[in-house]
């Protein structure tokens, strides 16, 4: 009996032992991933956190070195599919509910921008607030949901998205942003509509009474001079191409690209001066 009972605490002393070298090494590891992470030599980074995370795969250290690995995977090496991977694997693992949420947005993050995967984000994007439609960030999903949709050229579904924000979240930055959006997605789509009335309209003509509205509400938004050149660009569509010229004139000091109104002056003088010389 004397010999089991030392057996078993010889045994637990040498399992107890074993993991504090393990996280001993982890911590060596960490420490030497970050050096070389600071030194730029990411490649090396990374597969110095991944041996942390094979030493201390349920710790903190190794939680830590997951989310930082996948990280550097994304923003500096551009393996994205591996950094996905990583990401997915904290959030399986992690207690941490805010590492997780980063985790998150993300997968998120590189479906829209880096991979352009836009039906996977909305998907992704849609499933993250259906967890908390309270979240300061629900938003910004939204946003990137009605911008997938625009992509995926799903106007009608990004114009109902871009209400939804503005209408849900008025007093949200992401507000004025999806209010412009209403204007450049009509005008984007190009069509002509009939109303319940039976009356006809185009979307040139709504995309400039959503850009007028836009610049009524945010009359000092950085987004109010693109607003005036979207309903100086709607005009020309129209072939109102005396009141584009104004609007266009109007920007010639005040547009980032003064090349662009530059060329569209010049070319409504041309579209002009044919159509008198057809009369």
């Amino acid at each position: 009996m004397e010999y089991l009972k030392s057996s078993r605490f010889f045994l637990t002393g040498v399992v107890v032992l074993a993991s504090a070298c393990s996280v001993d090494s982890a911590r060596h590891h960490y420490v030497l991933a970050e050096r070389l992470w600071g030194d730029k030599n990411y490649s090396a980074s990374v597969t110095e956190f991944e041996r942390v995370i094979s030493k201390d795969p349920n710790g903190v250290l190794g939680q830590q070195a997951l989310y930082r690995a996948a990280t550097t995977e994304e923003l500096f090496l551009g393996r994205f599919p591996e950094a996905i991977q990583k990401f997915r694997s904290l959030i399986q693992l992690s207690r941490d509910s805010e590492l997780s949420r980063k985790a998150q947005a993300q997968i998120g993050d590189i479906l829209f921008t880096h991979l352009e995967n836009y039906e996977q984000a909305i998907n992704h994007y849609q499933s993250l607030i259906q967890l908390d439609r309270d979240s300061s960030e629900a938003p910004g999903f939204l946003f990137r949901i009605a911008k997938s949709q625009f992509f995926l050229f799903q106007f009608e579904n990004a114009l109902k998205t871009y209400q939804r924000i503005y209408e849900t979240y008025p007093n949200s930055t992401w507000s004025e942003k999806a209010r412009f959006e209403v204007g450049t997605t009509l005008f984007t789509r190009g069509q002509r509509q009939v109303n319940a009335h039976g009356s006809e309209s185009t979307d040139f003509e709504l995309a400039i009474a959503a850009y007028r509205e836009f610049i009524k509400r945010y009359p000092q938004s950085d987004l109010a001079v693109e607003a005036r050149f979207g309903i100086a660009s709607s005009f020309e569509e129209l072939d109102r191409l005396e009141e584009a010229y104004d609007i266009y004139l109007s920007l010639k000091n005040t547009y980032p690209a003064t090349q662009v109104i530059a060329i569209k002056l010049t070319r409504i003088k041309e579209r002009l001066a044919h159509r008198k010389s057809k009369r």
